[in-house]
């Protein structure tokens, strides 16, 4: 049923992902708009860019921590489907604290080969932007790039 959408984007060691500026900007003011709650998204694209988002509504009112029903993630699955893109990764974001994985995010990870990215809002101003790969049990840093919407 969803063949191929489910992305690798980090199919080479040396990838370097991209997100577009527009995706970026979108995502930090639903992230804001949803402060002091934890906000989260899909993520989704072609290859090693990532040209969209869904917002997933939260499950429940936590402030730290985020979690999906079924039949949400299901409907956000079939629409990146319907665009012909690729599920590459989730955002969340932290308004609280950093954006380092926490163990309730190391122990919720189901999806190795998609990129988990953070967006760390304690300092409002600053948010602070970090995209994690698993690897062997636990999360590395990864490198980005934000790119024009044009590219």
């Amino acid at each position: 049923m969803y063949i191929d959408l489910l992305g690798e984007p980090f199919a080479s060691k040396d990838t370097r992902l991209s997100l577009t500026r527009k995706v970026q900007k979108q995502l930090l003011d639903e992230a804001n708009a949803r402060w002091p709650h934890e906000y989260s998204a899909l993520l989704y694209g072609r290859g090693t860019a990532i040209c969209g988002h869904i917002a997933m509504p939260a499950s429940n009112h936590d402030r730290h921590s985020f979690s999906w029903n079924g039949p949400d993630f299901l409907q956000a699955l079939k629409q990146i489907r319907q665009t012909r893109m690729q599920w590459l990764g989730v955002l969340h974001s932290h308004p609280h604290t950093p954006p380092i994985p926490s163990s309730r995010d190391a122990a919720g990870w189901h999806y190795p080969s998609l990129s988990y990215w953070i967006l760390g809002m304690q300092t409002p101003a600053t948010p602070l932007w970090r995209v994690y790969q698993w690897v062997d049990g636990e999360f590395d840093v990864r490198s980005y790039t934000v790119s024009d919407d044009s590219e």
